[in-house]
């Protein structure tokens, strides 16, 4: 069965922070499918909070925190965002929601559109695209 697994950015485990996602202090992995089902996978410590904002070494630091996911997702676009969106494997996902109960039935809503994404991303291509949900 077809998954994705996404990193939400959160620091009570219950909404997705307002700030950046390599701002929070946590980040929540879950898999989810395309029949709309979705699994808590674990909890992470962000180790690289500290590493400066916008930085390249933030960013290098959180993917190496969260590298077996593959869609990242904040509720704020950041330089990074953009940064990861342009030279990485990983998708980008802004929300405008911010509990992630509900951020998670937005994404297994639009699973296909995304599941899309990761795939073209895991074949190499690269491009700059950040979905916004």
């Amino acid at each position: 069965m077809n998954k994705i697994r996404l990193c939400i950015g959160s620091n009570d485990g219950n909404n997705v922070a307002k700030t950046h996602m390599g701002d929070t202090e946590y980040f929540y992995i879950y898999d989810i499918f395309a029949n709309s089902k979705h699994v808590f996978v674990e909890k992470r410590i962000n180790t690289a909070i500290n590493l400066g904002h916008a930085k390249v070494e933030k960013m290098k630091g959180v993917i190496k925190i969260i590298e077996d996911s593959d869609v990242l997702v904040a509720r704020q676009k950041s330089p990074n965002f953009v940064r990861i969106a342009r030279k990485t494997k990983y998708q980008p996902v802004v929300v405008k929601t911010e509990k992630i109960s509900d951020v998670l039935t937005t994404l297994c809503k639009s699973f296909d559109e995304i599941y899309e994404q990761t795939t073209r991303r895991k074949n190499g291509e690269v491009f700059d695209t950040i979905l916004e949900l």
